[in-house]
């Protein structure tokens, strides 16, 4: 049965989900400035050859944000200008939340969030409709590339 977290728990969960994701990893966040925590995760997970896509919806990257995202050959960039969900999920189990991927929410904000398991019974509609709604924003985003030398991040049509 879905799990509630608070800003803690919601934090250390996702943070498991990331460090257990097998084939699928999707983080969709509005806000992508990455804690030094969150960093090491996903560059941890680049360095196994594992597909990581990351859907934000404010082009607020910084420099060296950037730059650690263009380090990082297999992370797939996506751009949804109206997005304002947060959802997290691996192969396993999403954690739908408040709790941006922004280290400030992280450290100052009260957070709430479910997390659900697709193997339990109780969850697995859930899963499945949630999966539904996170496939269709991941496919109707814009795939952004970060590996033009350019500073601005380079919108593309193809998603």
């Amino acid at each position: 049965m879905a799990r509630f977290l608070n800003t803690r728990k919601a934090v250390s969960e996702i943070e498991e989900l990331i460090r257990n994701a097998d084939q699928k990893l999707v983080l969709v966040s509005p806000y992508l400035k990455l804690s030094k925590d969150f960093k090491e995760l996903l560059t941890y997970r680049n360095s196994k050859d594992k597909i990581t896509t990351v859907i934000f919806g404010k082009q607020e990257l910084k420099p060296d944000e950037m730059a650690f995202l263009r380090g990082l050959q297999f992370v797939v960039l996506k751009y949804k200008e109206d997005l304002h969900a947060k959802c997290y999920v691996n192969d396993q189990h999403m954690i739908i939340t408040s709790l941006n991927l922004y280290e400030f929410s992280m450290a100052n904000n009260r957070e709430m969030g479910v997390l659900i398991d697709k193997n339990d019974p109780a969850d697995a509609q859930l899963f499945a409709d949630a999966m539904g709604e996170v496939d269709f924003i991941s496919e109707t985003s814009d795939r952004f590339d970060l590996r033009a030398p350019n500073t601005e991040p380079k919108q593309t049509l193809t998603s």
